[in-house]
């Protein structure tokens, strides 16, 4: 199973968009997956969990559905103050780095500016490799969001090219 990760808790981000997309052309390739927005996440959770030693049902069942099964992840990551958000740094810690060790990652930065995320991409690799997760080495920056998006769909045909290619290569990673 593949997990689609929305790096994101603020209501209505753009980054949806483009996870949204990415399941889609996940569905198209017949691969089972599952999207997990992080603003679907307790708003205790990042205090109130197992690591904490205090037992968090909703946190623990997002981890066991999302988290445990699945052989790889997809983050799709806004950039945050030149990196990527608190709230996917804080869902990270909320469980016990056993239940990601050994998966392998896909990451996707999207931002308005020009650099697509680069330097998040960079920070959010040292955690998930210090967690034990492979890394896919071809990151995809997607820069300028708004000029790729109309009506909340990706309408740049080499934008759609560039993912297709970046999910072949981690169905076969």
């Amino acid at each position: 199973m593949i997990t689609v990760i929305c790096g994101t808790n603020r209501p209505s981000n753009e980054t949806q968009i483009f996870a949204k997309h990415f399941m889609n052309v996940l569905a198209e390739k017949q691969q089972h997956a599952k999207y997990l927005g992080l603003e679907n996440l307790p708003l205790d959770f990042a205090f109130n969990n197992a690591v904490f030693g205090v037992e968090n049902l909703i946190l623990e069942n997002i981890v066991d559905e999302f988290i445990v099964p699945s052989e790889k992840l997809i983050f799709i990551s806004p950039e945050y103050n030149g990196s990527y958000p608190g709230v996917l740094k804080a869902f990270l810690d909320s469980f016990f780095p056993k239940q990601i060790a050994g998966k392998k990652a896909a990451l996707v930065g999207v931002s308005s500016g020009r650099a697509g995320n680069l330097r998040g991409m960079d920070h959010l690799t040292g955690v998930l490799n210090y967690l034990k997760v492979t890394v896919m080495p071809n990151k995809l920056p997607i820069s300028r969001i708004y000029e790729l998006v109309k009506d909340n769909k990706i309408e740049d045909e080499a934008t759609k090219k560039t993912i297709e290619q970046q999910l072949n290569e981690l169905i076969d990673f």
